[in-house]
Formats: structure tokens, C-alpha cells, sequence
């Protein structure tokens, strides 16, 4: 067995919502030793089914598996989860292990402060391989501003080269960041992906999306090539392309559809404190005009999507993106906020259901969270559209 190697302290799953020192051990054994049974457990809510379905028996210890294991055999045997549909996950298993059984892998085993232990991606004895050590290293050596682990991925948060280059996108003011995601158990690339920061309140945009992403090209030293991309990264066309996206945002006004997808992230998502999850859903339809009274309906999906995108809601994109920002950066779990700011990277890289149809940028609140009580009840956005009703010369809806 090879050494273990112990993390850093980056936040994350104990009661306070830090996750204490992170345990990640690589464990080296041939494919046919390597048992998959099936887990009785239920896949929590919000899990992925792959991660919940089987348990992986590495050297006598039973581990649950998780998503970066199956998309690391996928990758490495060639097939795909789709296999699963008509095949149990053991059964697959013993099929590869029949055919490449002398196979030998490196398995990267966390062991979290709370739970079994779950097994990450597989990959190749002798892949080269970035620790969390190499990670906390590169961290402090550049003045990461920030920096959490989750999943078997470092994220850090950088300064670029040019430096913050605070600039006002409508009333607002934002700086200029960059986030680097650094797998540590040996599958896939390292990634950059351009951010924001809304300096009011602090809350950080992460450019989760192709559109806004630079690889950090694979070589024989990985430390020292993203070193070097630590150093260098300041993707100017990037920067310019999300701010003009914020500022399209600010007069664009938020469709159904926009505010149905984020309050779906938002039920899932798991908070540091768990009796503050009521409270945003409740900010959340205060902000969006309580969309069930507003539109007569009790389940929104029983709206065709076309006409969700269709339909407004009382706030603009601009009020969603900076409500999930703020749940993510404030009251989020560290691990849980990536799928958050993945539904912000994926809304900003698409043009926005009703993109232009406000006539400018008003002012903005600054925090959204936890004011219902102070504010009482919900005071719709100066000039929102009415159902049925016009706005400089524009249908509020064009369904």
C-alpha cells in the first residue's frame, strides 16, 4: 500500500461547516481483486443513482463508490453508464475483470471525517498524480484567496496576473477572479474558469461552463505546468464576455423556466446550517412573486417548457444569478456550491429566455437572504411586468 497523504483544511462537512483534515490514501491492486456488490442503501436525495447502486471491496475494506470512480472505468474501458440500464453494476464489473483481470490500478480511497470510506477514480499505477500536498503548496505559494475540497477535486481561488481591475457592470461593482479545479486522484485535466466577485456582498460568480473554461494542457510535470498557468492566466476576451453577459442580465427579465430550474438546485442543495434551508426557498419565492399564486398553478412542470420560457416572473436573470451566488458563497455547504454556480455558468452561456425586453438597469438589492422578516411581504421589482400587461411597448409575455 502506498503512503497516505493528508489534506488540507478547506471547509466543508462537519456540523460548523468545516470538513477537519481531509485523508485521501492511494491504494494499488490488480482489477480482479477489486469486488463490486450492491448496496442496500437508498442514493440520498440529490445523488446521483450510479453512486448510490454498489459498494467496491478494496483490500478487505468495503467503500462506497462514487461518480469519479464509474466516469474513471468508463473512460478507461470504454463503455458507458448507459450499460446500466439493462446490466446491474456487479455484473458489468466481473465482465471487465474477466477479459483484463491482471490489470493493474490505483485506486484513491477519502476517508471523511464522518462515513465510510469512498473510493474515487482509478487510474494507472505509474499516471502521474497532483496531491493535495502539491496543491496547498502552489495555494499559498500565489495568494489563493480561497480554496475548498470536494469529490476528489481542489478548487482555488486566484487573483489574475492583471490584477482585480475592479469595474461597475450597471450599479454594481465587480472584480476580476479565476478559479482553478485540480483533481487529485489521478482522473481528468485541471481546469480554469473565470469569476467574479459582486463586491457589495462578497458572493462569488464561477464561469462553470465550456464557454468560460481554459484546460491546462496535461505534460510529464503537472505541479510545474500549473504553476506556471497560476501565474500567467488572465483571460482578458473571457473577463469581457461574462460582464457583458451581467449586464445583458440586468435588462433581461427572469422567465419561469429560469426561476423553476434554480429553485430545483436550490431544494437539493445542502447548507452549512441546515435550519436556514426553509428560510431561502421562502426568500427565493418572495424575490421570484410566488409563481404558484401568480400564475394559478400548482406544479409548474405540468407547464410545457416552451411556455415556461415564455412566462416572466417579478425579478430579472441579474436577481437570480446574485440570489444563487448568494446562497453558494453564504450558506451553502463548500462542496454543495458547485452546483450552484454550474447552473449560473450554464444560464450566462446561453442567451436568456427573455433577453432585452427591460427597458435598463435599475438598482439592485444588495443581499437577498434572510429579509423577509424585516421586510414583510414581497414588493415586486420597480416596473415589473404584469400578466397580461405591457412594458415600454413589449409584451410582458410572448406566448
Amino acid at each position: 500500500m502506498v503512503g497516505m497523504v493528508e489534506g488540507m483544511d478547506l471547509g466543508g462537512d462537519g456540523d460548523d461547516g468545516s470538513q477537519g483534515r481531509i485523508c485521501v490514501e492511494p491504494r494499488i491492486a490488480r482489477l480482479g481483486r477489486l469486488r463490486i456488490s450492491a448496496d442496500a442503501a437508498q442514493p440520498a436525495r440529490g445523488e446521483s443513482p450510479l453512486a448510490g447502486r454498489a459498494l467496491v471491496d478494496v483490500d478487505g475494506e468495503q467503500c462506497r463508490i462514487s461518480d469519479r470512480f464509474w466516469k474513471s472505468i468508463f473512460s478507461r474501458y470504454r463503455f458507458g453508464a448507459s450499460t446500466f440500464r439493462y446490466f446491474r453494476p456487479e455484473e458489468v464489473f466481473r465482465r471487465i475483470c474477466e477479459v483484463s483481470r491482471d490489470d493493474t490500478v490505483r485506486v484513491m480511497v477519502e476517508r471523511p471525517p464522518k462515513g465510510p470510506p469512498v473510493a474515487l477514480a482509478v487510474s494507472g499505477p505509474r499516471d502521474t498524480l497532483v496531491s493535495i500536498d502539491d496543491v496547498r503548496r502552489l495555494a499559498r505559494a500565489h495568494g489563493s484567496l480561497g480554496a475548498f475540497y470536494g469529490g476528489g477535486t481542489v478548487s482555488c481561488t486566484f487573483t489574475p496576473r492583471s490584477g482585480e481591475r475592479a469595474l461597475a457592470i450597471g450599479g454594481d461593482d465587480f472584480a476580476n477572479r479565476f478559479t482553478v479545479d485540480v483533481p487529485i486522484d489521478g482522473y481528468g485535466a485541471s481546469r480554469i474558469h473565470v469569476a467574479l466577485v459582486r463586491m457589495v456582498c462578497v458572493n462569488g460568480v464561477i464561469g462553470y461552463h465550456r464557454v468560460f473554461a481554459s484546460d491546462v494542457p496535461s505534460s510529464r510535470d503537472p505541479c510545474h505546468t500549473l504553476e506556471r498557468a497560476i501565474e500567467c492566466f488572465d483571460h482578458a476576451d473571457g473577463f469581457a464576455a461574462i460582464r457583458e453577459r451581467f449586464l445583458s442580465a440586468q435588462t433581461s427579465w427572469a422567465s419561469v423556466h429560469d426561476a423553476h430550474t434554480l429553485h430545483k438546485q436550490l431544494v437539493k442543495v445542502k447548507t452549512t446550517d441546515p435550519a436556514r434551508k426553509s428560510g431561502i426557498l421562502e426568500d427565493f419565492d418572495r424575490l421570484t412573486g410566488r409563481i404558484h399564486e401568480f400564475y394559478g398553478v400548482t406544479n409548474l412542470d405540468t407547464l410545457p417548457v416552451r411556455r415556461q420560457r415564455l412566462l416572466p416572473v417579478k425579478c430579472r436573470v441579474y436577481d437570480l444569478l446574485n440570489f444563487a451566488s448568494e446562497v453558494a458563497t453564504h450558506a451553502a455547504a463548500p462542496q454543495e456550491s458547485r452546483h450552484l454556480q454550474s447552473w449560473i455558468g450554464g444560464t450566462l452561456a446561453e442567451e436568456f429566455d427573455l433577453e432585452g425586453t427591460a427597458e435598463h438597469a435599475r438598482e439592485f438589492a444588495d443581499l437577498h437572504l434572510d429579509r423577509g422578516a424585516a421586510d414583510g411581504a414581497f414588493r415586486p421589482s420597480p416596473g415589473a411586468p404584469r400578466q397580461g400587461g405591457r412594458r415600454g411597448g413589449r409584451p410582458a409575455s410572448r406566448g
